[in-house]
């Protein structure tokens, strides 16, 4: 049985408003500027309306590259949120471009090529991110899901190994390594990081199907079935608990 994983991913875009130095002949303009960045971060609007005023202070801030990164970073990710995945590939490559030590941004960019199945410049991303900024967990999370994709499953262990030290109170990579665990015949471990992204999360019907297929595995057919009942309970859709149940003739 391959254990497949659900994807996890976080999209990250800072909060922070941007400080606007100004000499007094140059106030009106950034006021302006402050203007069109807070319409650009407004959660409150559409999103059209956001990408038209990231659009206006990319181009009224010709010369302040730190506030046109911002405002690249911003349309990213509503062009991501948004399904227009190449735009927000060039959103967030201009927001590099204009500050390379943003990991956010390599973060943004590495998710999207994720999404899109470019794995190997999503892991590029990702590392760059990491090197920014080692201490962030779901750096080491997302990469070790591509790592995953790919069957590298040392690697995606080591990130997913990584990612739990720097947030032992986060469900995702206890989950994530679980499954590669289980991919790599280790059962009993893999029920154990599964058992613990239960702990941490026990309304997730993925933990629950996941464990049910370790079980499964393991012969342990009376738990296996418990786990997919259980899943069931929380998500009657769900079909890998589904089937499960028919491999074991409980239908």
């Amino acid at each position: 049985m391959v254990f497949g994983r659900s994807t996890w991913r976080r999209l990250l875009a800072p909060v922070a408003a941007v400080c606007l130095a100004a000499a007094a002949a140059g106030a009106a303009r950034a006021q302006s500027s402050a203007d069109l960045l807070a319409a650009c971060k407004n959660e409150a609007d559409n999103a059209a309306a956001r990408i038209a005023a990231c659009g206006r202070l990319i181009d009224d801030a010709a010369t302040d590259e730190e506030l046109r990164a911002e405002a690249h970073l911003q349309r990213g990710v509503l062009n991501e949120q948004s399904g227009n995945k190449e735009a927000a590939i060039q959103d967030y490559s201009a927001a590099i471009k204009f500050d390379s030590s943003n990991a956010l941004a390599y973060f943004n960019r590495g998710n999207v090529y994720d999404q899109m199945g470019e794995h190997d410049l999503a892991i590029a991303d990702y590392t760059e991110a990491i090197k920014l900024d080692p201490s962030d967990a779901d750096f080491f999370n997302n990469r070790g899901q591509v790592y995953d994709t790919k069957g590298e499953f040392e690697l995606a262990i080591a990130d997913y190994t990584e990612a739990i030290r720097l947030d032992p109170n986060n469900p995702r990579p206890f989950y994530n390594r679980g499954l590669a665990l289980a991919n790599q015949g280790e059962y009993e471990r893999a029920i154990s990081d599964l058992d613990q992204a239960i702990k941490l999360d026990p309304n997730d019907a993925e933990s629950y199907a996941a464990r049910g297929a370790a079980h499964e595995e393991m012969d342990n057919e009376e738990a296996a079935r418990e786990d997919y009942r259980r899943a069931l309970k929380i998500n009657p859709d769900h079909e890998e608990a589904k089937e499960g149940l028919e491999r074991l003739g409980d239908k």
